[in-house]
């Protein structure tokens, strides 16, 4: 019987060399996707890319997701690559997903993280509603966050690394809640923290919690370079997203500035943290010659 990956992968790898100014057919998760891996790849080798958001299964079924793209692992090529997010994939270290077997990924949780960098998005913040918006400060924000979340997370690692079901990420994704009070950012979101920070304590507290050697896992996780500065980034990136896409919301209520469209997503995020650079170092491993 023919293999349906092998067949499908040999006709993308051919639409580059089929059609003139294409540079490479690039497999994504989902369409949302598109916006982010553009940007990526026209900031190291501008041209145009033929994008496949979803493709037949052996049942013949239009399928998507990252499962459906590293089913290609074995046909990939400078001609034909694939762009992931991470998920927890980074941190758990799952082999091979890098550019020398034509795999880009997001070293951070997902796209969006990426879009929710403090630094940067503070800046988009305040040059897209100068004097317009309710004064915040997401920068201290997400620092703050991030410390939350540092631990939860380390646990949350642990339980995926050695297989246990104290705590998982549907447990984790339910701690953090995707709106808030407007009072609540009062002080640069200090009450919203308070309460995610309680949310995570009935897990944080636990019998089981208090038997993981969080020093340990620190440890682990320092050598990937992710700490309570950058945790943030780590987490599943539509909780993060979707938190602050509904603060710029209420900031900008009132206003004639979209914080999604005007701020959030409206830039590609600053170069100059590694989890994009790193992004940014594997597509130019594969798609420059």
């Amino acid at each position: 019987m023919a293999d349906v990956y092998q067949e499908q992968a040999r006709y993308f790898a051919n639409v580059p060399l089929m059609q003139s100014g294409v540079v490479a057919s690039v497999h994504l998760e989902d369409g949302d996707d598109k916006t982010f891996w553009n940007a990526m790849l026209q900031e190291r080798q501008p041209g145009r890319y033929y994008f496949i958001t979803h493709s037949r299964s052996p049942k013949g079924y239009d399928t998507k997701g990252c499962e459906q793209c590293l089913k290609y692992r074995p046909y990939l090529s400078k001609q034909f690559f694939v762009c992931i997010d991470s998920d927890m994939r980074y941190l758990l270290q799952e082999p091979n997903l890098d550019a020398a077997n034509y795999i880009c990924q997001t070293y951070t949780y997902s796209w969006e993280n990426h879009y929710c960098e403090a630094s940067a998005l503070q800046q988009r913040f305040e040059k897209q509603s100068p004097g317009k918006a309710v004064a915040f400060d997401f920068s201290t924000f997400l620092t703050e966050l991030s410390k939350t979340l540092y631990k939860p997370l380390l646990l949350l690692l642990y339980c995926l690394k050695n297989d246990k079901p104290d705590f998982n990420l549907r447990m984790f994704s339910s701690c953090l809640p995707n709106q808030c009070k407007r009072e609540e950012l009062v002080d640069n979101g200090k009450a919203l923290i308070e309460r995610i920070t309680k949310n995570f304590e009935q897990h944080l507290n636990s019998q089981f919690a208090k038997s993981v050697d969080f020093d340990a896992e620190g440890c682990y996780c320092n050598a990937l370079n992710v700490n309570e500065k950058n945790a943030y980034l780590h987490v599943r990136g539509h909780n993060v997203f979707d938190l602050v896409a509904y603060i710029g919301d209420l900031l900008c209520r009132g206003t004639s500035v979209s914080f999604k469209n005007d701020v959030l997503t409206s830039e590609l995020p600053q170069q100059d943290y590694w989890q994009i650079k790193k992004v940014a170092s594997e597509i130019s491993e594969i798609v420059i010659e």
